[in-house]
Formats: structure tokens, sequence, C-alpha cells
């Protein structure tokens, strides 16, 4: 993860959406999202909410 780039434009995005209330929500657990974004300045700050697999009763894709 150390060496994983965000996609093109990404950043420009996160820093256009600073004042937008945003959340994260993955299929990965929670402390892998949290060591991948450690790696991107700024981006944990970005999210209000940041919700992984293992911390909801039924992940992706669960419709109920």
């Amino acid at each position: 993860w150390e060496e994983s780039k965000a996609l093109p434009g990404a950043y420009r995005l996160v820093a256009h959406l600073h004042k937008v209330p945003l959340a994260l929500a993955s299929n990965s657990l929670r402390e892998y999202i949290d060591a991948k974004i450690s790696h991107h300045k700024g981006w944990k700050e970005c999210f209000l909410a940041i919700l992984g697999s293992d911390q909801v009763k039924s992940g992706k894709p669960t419709l109920t």
C-alpha cells in the first residue's frame, strides 16, 4: 500500500470537495482502509465517517 497511487484526478476531486460532508465505505476491513488512505496526505480527515466490512452486519452486495 505504501507504493499504491491514487487514480488520476483523485487528489483534485478530494481537494475540490473538501467542504462537502463525505463518507467512505469499503468492502475492505477497517484496518486496511486506514492503512491505505494513511499514505495519501489529508485524506483521512476529509471523511466524516469511514466504515469497513467488519463494521457492518451485511456487506456488499447484500441488499437488506
